[in-house]
């Protein structure tokens, strides 16, 4: 062991300090451990900086191979997480030594034959340690419950232990490490992350709020607050959290998505004018994208505000020049409300209004035919569905080459159809006539699709 020591100390000097792209709470963390242990992780480390994984892991092990050091075994689960090329379930892990001039990615794709493969459960040896009586450093606790946190996003409750006990462990141990003033902005994030799931929304609120006072240049803490606030029922308070991400100069994803909060609280609140008027800012905002002006169709359909409804689809189906992603969302909106005859009443209206345009007529064409596709009440319904889809075949004919692939699926879903009503036709026949459908019934049906 001397021997060991005496080449670490010759390697220490290159080593700034440990985790230096920590931040500065965690780089303290290490401060109570023992002066050889410090040694180790920083020693270990260094090969981490040069890609030598494997034998990084190797060199912890080695001064402890039995995990009784909470401070190694931090630095242990730490270097599993982020620096394994493969894992079995989160509880044996493979490192390698990366070759001069080869990537981490490239190993990942190309995985080498040789490969340190090593049994690693940090679940029973945190128990371990904890039921010998030895202190846990705050450290082991960050860690830790990244580790658990990580094993529930993967695995959930397909894991040694269900997805409840993981989130509670992971919480525990993020509080805990909080207490000492260990974080960092990842840890933050998914500490919050975990007591909302679980439904703590206290304590979420109070660790997203310590989180913006650490990190105000992120204003993903103020969306998430927002959001939380949301879950509660406080909708008063949502709006001056996001109120200080709109204002802003910046516009970001924060942005987009505080616009969102602010429409979600005015909705469920009943808040017609803060409803509105967050959904004008934000398509003022974000004057070239069209998902602002699909929310505010959605919102007049969900307010019931038909002729609203129908002014916002016209204008968004204008300004986007027919996108498809824009009518089938259009589209969506109203089939959810259980309302087809206003997507019927879009199509056709837009129908008479691009006559001339033969993509859009396709476009409007191809959707009308999976509305009576969906719709359909009798075979008479995916008649007029195949009598689109071969007029949208006609229309694009004219705009798209004949390798698009819009023409195979035109192909098919005609094909499907045909197939469905020649079956129909089958039980009809089959069936007495007492059994029968009335056509009149089936033709009011159909009617009232058009």
């Amino acid at each position: 062991m001397k021997r060991f020591l005496v080449l670490l100390f010759a390697c220490l000097a290159a080593v700034a300090s440990i985790g230096a792209q920590q931040a500065p709470a965690v780089l303290s963390a290490y401060s109570d451990a023992e002066p050889q242990t410090k040694e180790i992780i920083d020693a270990a480390r260094l090969l981490e900086s040069k890609g030598q994984y494997a034998k990084a892991w190797n060199l912890l092990a080695a001064f402890d191979p039995d995990s009784k050091d909470g401070y190694v075994l931090a630095e242990k689960i730490r270097l599993a997480l982020e620096d394994s090329i493969d894992n079995g379930m989160f509880v044996s892990f493979s490192f390698i030594d990366l070759e001069e001039g080869q990537s981490i990615y490239e190993a990942f794709l190309n995985p080498p034959e040789k490969q340190t493969i090593v049994d690693f459960n940090p679940l029973d040896l945190v128990e371990e340690l904890e039921e010998s009586g030895e202190a846990i450093p705050p450290i082991l606790s960050l860690e830790f419950a990244g580790y658990l946190y990580t094993v529930n996003q993967e695995y959930g409750d397909n894991w040694l232990i269900d997805s409840f006990t993981l989130q509670q462990k992971a919480v525990e141990n993020y509080d805990r490490a909080l207490a000492y003033g260990l974080y960092t902005d990842k840890s933050l994030a998914n500490h919050a992350e975990l007591l909302i799931n679980l439904q703590q929304y206290e304590g979420a609120e109070k660790v997203l709020r310590q989180a913006i006072s650490l990190f105000p240049e992120d204003q993903s803490y103020a969306v998430s607050l927002a959001s939380s606030l949301n879950d509660q029922g406080k909708f008063d308070q949502v709006y001056p959290v996001i109120d200080e991400v709109i204002a802003e100069p910046d516009v970001t994803n924060s942005t987009y998505n505080a616009y969102v909060e602010g429409i979600k609280a005015g909705l469920n609140s009943g808040d017609a004018q803060k409803t509105d008027s967050y959904v004008d800012a934000m398509i003022e905002r974000f004057p070239d994208e069209y998902a602002p002006m699909l929310i505010q169709h959605l919102v007049a359909v969900i307010m019931g505000e038909t002729e609203k409804a129908n002014i916002s689809a016209d204008n968004v189906t204008e300004k986007f020049s027919v996108n498809p992603d824009v009518v089938q969302s259009l589209l969506s909106t109203w089939l959810s409300a259980s309302d087809p005859v206003s997507g019927f009443d879009y199509l056709n209206r837009s129908l008479e209004k691009y006559t001339n345009d033969d993509q859009a007529m396709g476009t409007l064409l191809f959707y009308r035919a999976l509305m009576y596709a969906q719709t359909a009440r009798s075979a008479d319904d995916l008649k007029l569905a195949i009598s689109d889809m071969e007029e949208t075949e006609k229309r694009f004919g004219a705009v798209f080459e004949k390798e698009d692939p819009v023409f195979q699926t035109i192909g098919q879903l005609i094909t499907e159809w045909k197939q469905i009503i020649e079956q129909l036709q089958v039980n009809d026949s089959a069936a007495s006539p007492e059994q029968s459908t009335p056509s009149e019934d089936a033709n009011t049906a159909s009617g009232t699709s058009n």
